[in-house]
């Protein structure tokens, strides 16, 4: 398995998908509180914390059903924020028997239309941010 990974706790497993331009410690201060009670399974999506960068076109969709099949979890609960929980909606129509439950927090939805004024709104965050590959 390429991407990084941390499991925390026992019990029935829920896997904590970050949103973008974040990786997973950004559920740090979650994840021992709900440790306690569960097995909590944190990653870093491609291209974020220790998780390498795409080298082809790939599916977030598709690298969570491989960590889950590499952790060989058959069943678990989707926690996932902004597109993560966009990538948590997706995983869920395209695997339904795999998900017990689906919690989405302020989730991008794959074939929603966004107004032209987020759209602009997230191209001058964009816009904004460093050119990395100037910085390398």
């Amino acid at each position: 398995m390429e991407l990084f990974y941390e499991i925390e706790g026992n019990g029935v497993p829920i896997v904590m998908i970050h949103s973008g331009g974040v990786d997973s410690r950004v559920w740090r201060y979650m994840v021992p509180e709900l440790a306690k009670s569960f097995q909590i399974i944190t990653f870093d999506g491609r291209g974020t914390g220790h998780s390498p960068a795409m080298q082809e076109p790939t599916s977030l969709v598709e690298d969570l059903r491989k960590l889950l099949e590499h952790l060989g979890l058959d069943l678990v609960t989707l926690v996932g924020h902004s597109i993560g929980g966009q990538v948590a909606t997706d995983f869920a129509l395209s695997y339904p028997s795999m998900v017990e439950r689906l919690v989405v927090i302020a989730p991008s939805l794959t074939g929603f239309a966004y107004s032209q004024e987020f759209t602009n709104y997230m191209a001058s965050v964009n816009a904004a941010a460093p050119d990395i590959s100037k910085h390398l």
